[in-house]
């Protein structure tokens, strides 16, 4: 069983998790649980390893999850289990709970693990939230807010009906920001274990995981500016760039058409052009004072195909990496979530990325 664990990297970084988290091999056996699984599901970690992860779940969802991790096998991409579903785990006493599970791959040499985060989901729910209970002036804040909301509409004498509408409102507000929370959460995870396991050494991996992560914060800035629609290409184009921008010399070529992009291709696309800009540095254009990056993004009024492209010249010369990097797949995982297809040429004078989306898709992607 010894052997088991010593497979497991970061099981420091797992064990500072809030969350309860088992690692599972192909075969669906447990490789790893951190200290947590014993307070949310009553196993102690040693009993869990070697066992099958269907010991979790009620016996009646074992054989059609069977099917559900065969295809989580073929396309591992982190995500939340279920799709919406109603997940429930089993406890060592037999007892059941409502359950969130995030999942995320992690690639090792010699096979592929899956990265479980489970929590309790009636812990979730308002009063007893994460969030909540992480920070109580938050809690506080919100509960004011819906004093005053109350207060406000009995001032103005909105009908009960209307008052009714106004709640049903702020609970599927609350409730789509904690299922956005959620999500992050399981990106953030996969980010860090995949940029880990790639980093030469911790602080490759540590400046990775920031760049990364700061491009996420600059994301959701833009969310929370945007309308209910999107926001505008040119905004999202420029925080993207902004930090790898020196301002007194034009690193940059920027032509955009004017268009207003979903909500929800507002963080890809700025992690897609975060990507791009860090490669640049590191092996492209923007390694050499003489480098330059043309953006171009276009719209085929005959196709309803949006296109965009990012063309480096005047750095080294470059060549196709012999292996696919973690950020070379993350590209691809990016341009997939957009529904769109990505190629990558590797040119004497530079990279050469090109994105083309629906138009329609771009316009009304809405965020998960």
């Amino acid at each position: 069983m010894a052997q088991l664990v010593d497979k497991v990297p970061f099981g420091e970084f797992y064990e500072a998790s809030p969350d309860a988290v088992v690692v599972i091999d192909r075969t669906g056996h447990i490789l790893f649980a951190n200290s947590r699984v014993e307070a949310l599901l009553g196993y102690s970690p040693p009993e869990l390893i070697g066992k099958p992860h269907s010991v979790l779940m009620p016996a009646r969802y074992r054989d059609s999850h069977a099917a559900h991790v065969h295809r989580f096998m073929l396309e591992p991409t982190p995500r939340m289990m279920g799709g919406g579903l109603e997940l429930f785990a089993r406890r060592k006493d037999g007892s059941e709970f409502k359950s969130e599970i995030s999942l995320s791959p992690y690639q090792a040499p010699d096979g592929l693990f899956v990265i479980a985060a489970l929590r309790d989901r009636e812990a979730l729910h308002p009063g007893k939230s994460i969030v909540e209970s992480e920070n109580a002036a938050l809690r506080d804040m919100l509960g004011q807010a819906r004093l005053d909301s109350a207060r406000l509409m009995a001032q103005a004498g909105i009908e009960a009906a209307e008052h009714e509408a106004a709640q049903r409102l702020q609970r599927l507000l609350l409730d789509e920001l904690h299922h956005r929370m959620k999500n992050m959460l399981a990106m953030v995870v996969g980010i860090a274990s995949q940029t880990l396991r790639t980093a030469e050494t911790l602080e490759e991996g540590r400046q990775a995981i920031s760049s990364r992560l700061v491009a996420m914060g600059r994301a959701q800035d833009i969310l929370l500016q945007a309308s209910e629609t999107g926001a505008e290409l040119a905004d999202v184009v420029s925080a993207a760039i902004e930090p790898f921008d020196r301002h007194e010399i034009q690193r940059f070529v920027v032509q955009n058409t004017p268009i207003e992009i979903g909500p929800g291709a507002i963080l890809p696309l700025t992690m897609s052009l975060n990507e791009l800009c860090t490669n640049a540095v590191k092996y492209g254009a923007l390694s050499s004072e003489t480098g330059r990056v043309n953006i171009a993004s276009t719209v085929n009024e005959e196709t309803q195909l949006f296109t965009l492209t990012w063309t480096e010249s005047g750095g080294p010369t470059v060549q196709e990496p012999t292996r696919r990097s973690f950020g070379t797949r993350l590209l691809g995982a990016l341009a997939t979530q957009l529904h769109g297809d990505v190629r990558v040429r590797y040119e004497p004078g530079g990279v050469v990325y090109r994105l083309e989306i629906p138009l329609a898709l771009l316009r009304t992607f809405r965020a998960s």
